[in-house]
């Protein structure tokens, strides 16, 4: 039986900036008979989520957090050269992450697992834009199309990519934090499959491929109610942003701004209601108040806060857009 993986040594390496120690001692599990998307999914994505944690809790600058995912990005490349190169690859599948998601290394992590399955991948990187995306997909012959999303604020953009390669002709397969625990964000937006992690990313882009556009999920996405709601947040995303912040920080009690979080908070709020109208799907805003709970929790400011900023929240947006006050009502 294989030995189960153990993330923390390598995290050791992380914590040190000791890029060269980190691939080596990747590879050095891969030489010991560690196969390497274990490597990658079960010591790198890990460590990974680690360094996310660091950064929460306010141990970790946003410099260090960078530090590390530089490292691990090495590391990726490192042992994704140890994985064959397919010689009769199933298809070509493209691999893009949308704007304003920075996040890079879970959809390379996917691409290696892909193509240890037998897929030709190609990566496009993070924050990739849909028309330049769109003119990528005319200049080369792929056969599906990945993309991923770890963060609410990236979902408008990554609809923009799915529509690019809809008009391609392509399946599209999405995946990632933001399209949360199942297929319902991705049926809104357009997406031909969801994939609930990288490992069965490969089999549910088998099935799509096979069964081509017979497989797409056939929604109207212009039809529910929050789809115009979300356009206006977009156009008056700035005036709701300063008198929500206005409102949430004068308010008695509230949290002083410290730590530097007032405005990445009230952005997430206001990004997580924006993507909660666009997918119909009012999860997204109990996910960003469990995340911004456990932020300021562990930055030793008052989790009270939170509840106060989604009230700062629905006395700005609440009469001008009544479906966000509806999804609002849900916490």
């Amino acid at each position: 039986m294989t030995q189960a993986l153990d993330f923390r040594p390598y995290f050791d390496h992380l914590e040190r900036r000791d890029a060269n120690g980190a691939v080596r001692h990747a590879l050095d599990l891969i030489d010991g008979g560690a196969d390497p998307v274990g490597v990658l999914l079960d010591v790198v994505a890990p460590a990974q989520e680690q360094v996310g944690l660091r950064w929460a809790e306010g141990s970790w600058t946003v410099a260090h957090e960078h530090a590390a995912t530089a490292i691990s990005e090495s590391v990726a490349a490192a042992v994704g050269a140890r994985i064959p190169v397919p010689a009769a690859p199933l298809g070509h599948v493209i691999l893009a992450c949308a704007e304003r998601e920075w996040h890079g290394l879970p959809a390379r992590l996917v691409g290696h697992c892909l193509q240890a399955a037998d897929w030709r991948t190609t990566f496009l990187g993070a924050s990739m834009p849909a028309r330049q995306f769109a003119r990528f997909l005319d200049d080369v012959d792929a056969d599906a199309v990945a993309i991923s999303c770890s963060v609410a604020a990236s979902l408008p953009a990554a609809r923009r990519l799915i529509d690019a390669a809809r008009e391609a002709g392509l399946p599209v397969l999405v995946g990632g934090g933001a399209f949360g625990p199942d297929d319902t964000r991705a049926r809104t937006l357009g997406a031909s499959g969801w994939a609930r992690d990288a490992r069965g990313a490969a089999t549910v882009l088998a099935e799509l491929v096979a069964a081509s556009e017979a497989a797409t999920w056939t929604t109207d996405r212009a039809r529910h109610a929050g789809a115009d709601e979300h356009a206006e947040m977009v156009i008056r995303f700035a005036e709701f942003r300063a008198a929500a912040r206005h409102r949430w920080l004068d308010a008695p009690g509230d949290p002083s701004d410290r730590h530097g979080l007032a405005d990445d908070a009230v952005d997430h709020a206001l990004h997580s209601l924006s993507a909660a109208l666009l997918t119909d799907d009012p999860r997204l805003l109990r996910e960003a108040s469990d995340w911004l709970t456990a932020l300021f929790a562990a930055r030793g400011e008052p989790v009270g806060a939170v509840e106060s900023l989604w009230r700062s929240l629905r006395q700005t947006v609440g009469e001008p857009l009544p479906e966000a006050a509806r999804h609002l009502k849900s916490l």
